[in-house]
């Protein structure tokens, strides 16, 4: 099926990988029809793209590609909306804004999406946890988070018992060349793409 894209012209999709949204996103109500397209060069990001207008088309990513510890209650109406079966079937993304300086890239972790990716439905549902905003500021999590990711692979790699808690670690790991330099790279392709 051939559809008009924001940023790739015309492009042939799957008809059979559209996801429907029966309420739409917030904001966005009346476009219910989507596809992910994935991000070519970074692989923690994907584009929604709304296949019923060729300028809608969001940043996502999933939480927990950046941060440990995102858990939702997801209501029965809407895993009965969703006809969801099995954990297995759930997806969860969140929407990025990438602004002009995109060292300051944020996550809606207040209203993700929830995907069944059996049958290809989804739902936009609000969080009311006082954690979790609808601008996560992305980089900071991962600095959060760093020390716990670079302790477990060491003692992954050691055979021994990952650790539930962070260790300290020199923050001189997260200046610009040693920490942000390839993201920001990404971000700015993102970035890029946001401005057309």
């Amino acid at each position: 099926m051939m559809i008009k894209t924001k940023f790739w012209g015309e492009a042939d999709i799957d008809e059979s990988k559209i996801l429907t949204f029966e309420n739409g996103l917030m904001g966005f109500e009346i476009f219910r029809k989507y596809i992910i397209i994935p991000h070519e060069k970074d692989h923690n990001f994907s584009w929604l793209q709304s296949v019923e207008n060729q300028f809608l088309c969001f940043l996502i990513t999933t939480p927990m590609s950046f941060m440990f510890d995102y858990s939702i209650e997801i209501s029965d109406d809407t895993v009965a909306a969703l006809n969801i079966t099995s954990a297995e079937d759930v997806a969860v993304y969140c929407l990025v804004t990438v602004p002009e300086d995109p060292l300051k890239i944020s996550a809606n972790l207040s209203g993700p999406l929830v995907l069944n990716v059996s049958n290809f439905t989804g739902e936009q549902i609000v969080v009311m946890d006082a954690k979790y905003s609808v601008k996560h500021y992305i980089i900071d999590e991962l600095k959060a988070n760093a020390p716990r990711v670079i302790d477990n692979l060491t003692s992954a790699f050691a055979g021994e018992d990952v650790s539930e808690k962070a260790p300290e670690i020199n923050e001189s790991i997260f200046s610009s060349g040693n920490f942000a330099a390839e993201l920001e790279e990404s971000l700015k392709v993102c970035n890029s793409y946001m401005n057309q």
